[in-house]
Parts: structure tokens; sequence; C-alpha cells
């Protein structure tokens, strides 16, 4: 049996983190071409520029660009911003319940499977206007299909039914009115996707890894730490996604209440290592924590949850 002659070329990959890489192929000396770019974690987004009718891949062109960019800079090949850039981060969201048609009240948009947006806003620059600790912001947009016009949309509070507008950070002259919010524009996403640390894998030398952490990752070992006890229901609705009562959406815990006691072995772990010492080290109040544990006296269950959490580690450390 004889077989076609298959045209090969070689195929190069890079990756930020597990699920956030590209594959391309080098075209010459200064130039590259994407072949399979993935679009793990912004894949919500909904896209800042259409592909083109004609567009015949499965995952959308600007995904393409975005990858094209990156890759130029990390190769040091000459490149052109995408011309997306200042466009605001938006999601894209369906009415589909009676509580979010409660909730927008009488706005003039809110119909039953109408489509809406959501500004990507982030919770310490983003708002212009005072924002009391307790007080809630949810900001949705009317829809719109024309990207470059999303910086004028009026922005609408599901919680109050204030009323705000976007404004471009690029363009302010310092005199910033008081109901405005800045949306992060896909310029933040760019930077910030490529400064996603790897949290499944540790560095080389065996530290967490950061940013700018490169090479060969090493194994992460987990260690079990109190076991919490959820509800198992879900909402069916998150099978279809883009449904704005998700995003109140919060799983049921039980027996999170109260005060607990240190178990046998975490007191004999704690006379081990020393009162003093495991006190110094794990930054826990000496006589209001490691002290109370050690004598069997109750203490907040999220403290006693983040010092067995360190005891383990401190331990696992000890041991290897």
């Amino acid at each position: 049996m004889v077989l076609d002659a298959i045209a090969s070329a070689w195929l190069h990959g890079y990756s930020i983190a597990a699920k956030r890489y590209a594959l391309y192929e080098k075209n010459g000396e200064s130039d590259i071409i994407v072949v399979d770019p993935k679009a793990h974690g912004i894949g919500f987004l909904y896209p800042p520029e259409d592909s083109p009718k004609n567009w015949g891949k499965e995952v959308p062109r600007w995904i393409y660009q975005l990858w094209d960019y990156i890759l130029r800079g990390a190769l040091n090949l000459p490149r052109n911003p995408p011309s997306w850039l200042d466009i605001p981060q938006m999601m894209r969201l369906t009415i589909t319940t009676c509580n979010v048609l409660e909730m927008l009240g009488e706005w003039e948009i809110a119909r039953p499977y109408n489509f809406l947006l959501l500004p990507m806003v982030d919770p310490l620059y983003g708002f212009a206007f005072h924002r009391k600790s307790d007080e809630k912001v949810l900001l949705v947009c009317a829809y719109s299909s024309k990207q470059k016009e999303w910086i004028s949309l009026e922005c609408l509070n599901v919680y109050d039914g204030k009323k705000y507008r976007m404004l471009n950070c690029k363009k302010t002259n310092g005199n910033i009115p008081y109901n405005v919010v800045f949306p992060s524009q896909f310029a933040h996403l760019v930077i910030q996707y490529q400064k996603h640390p790897e949290a499944k894998s540790l560095a080389p030398d065996g530290s967490a890894c950061k940013p700018e952490t490169k090479g060969l990752l090493k194994r992460a070992h987990v260690v079990a730490e109190e076991i919490r006890y959820v509800g198992k229901e879900t909402d069916r609705k998150w099978e279809e996604g883009g449904e704005i009562s998700l995003l109140d959406f919060s799983a049921t815990e039980y027996g999170r209440k109260g005060k607990v006691v240190a178990t046998e072995e975490v007191k004999a772990a704690i006379q081990r290592i020393g009162i003093n010492r495991c006190a110094r080290e794990s930054g826990f109040h000496r006589a209001n924590v490691v002290r109370k544990l050690v004598r069997g006296l109750p203490i907040k269950r999220v403290s006693y949850t983040e010092f067995v959490g360190w005891l383990r580690r401190y331990e696992y450390t000890l041991a290897a």
C-alpha cells in the first residue's frame, strides 16, 4: 500500500495557563499564523466585533485577533493593536423570569425574553458615585448589536432603578460627573488575560505560580481541610446560560453557624509544635485562638477552619 504524501508543518504552542493557550505556525522569520486559539475564561463575553459573514471557523474572529496580538508581543514580532480595544466588555443576558421583570420595574425595555447587556465594571475603580459597603449594584443596558455605540448606552441598577451612563476613562478631561461608571474595556482584558497565574500547578521551584512564572511546572499536592456540606440542587437555567437571575445564585451550605472546639488531633498537634510557635507562624492570636483550642474552648468556625488549614500545611512542610 502506498500512502500519498501529506504536507506537514511545525506546530508551536504558547500557554498562559492550563486552558489558556494557542497553537500557531511560523510563516517565515517575522510572521505567524494562529491555528487553534482557546477562549477559556472569555467566551461568556459578547464579541466586541462581529466575524465576517463568510467566517467559517467555530471560534470568533476576535479571539484569533486577541491571540495574534498576544503571541506577537511574546515573540517580539511587529504587531498592530486590535481595533476593538476601547470597546466596553459586555455580557448578553435574557429576561426569562417574573422576578427579573419585577426587579427592572417600569423600565420600558423590560419585556419577557428581551436581551440585555451587562457591562463589566471593576468593583473598586469602576464606580464614580459614592457606593455604600452594603449597597447592591448590578448594572444592565438595553441590548444593541452595534458595539461602537455601547459606550453611549444608559445603565440601570436593577436593585434601585437608578440610572447611570458609561464613560471612557481615556477620554475624560478631569471633570467627572457624579452619575457615571467606567466599564472595563477590552484593552484591560488583554492585559489581565496574560497575567492569569496557573492555580493548579506549582512553579519550577515548588512555590505557587505567579503571573510571571515560566518553565516546566510541578504537580501541586492538595491537602483536604474541613468537610463542608452543600446542597446538590442547581438551577436548570445554568444549562442554557445568559439569564440575569443566575448572577445572584448561591449554593446552600449546611452546618456553618456557631462556634466549634478543637479535636483531640488538633490539640495534640499544637502541643507538639508549641503554642508560641503556632501563634507566631500562623499569625493567629495566642490567647484568643491558640490557647482556646488547647483548652477546648469554642472559637469561630471560620477561624478554626483557617487555623486547621494552616496546621496541616505546616505539618506537611515539616514532613517533606
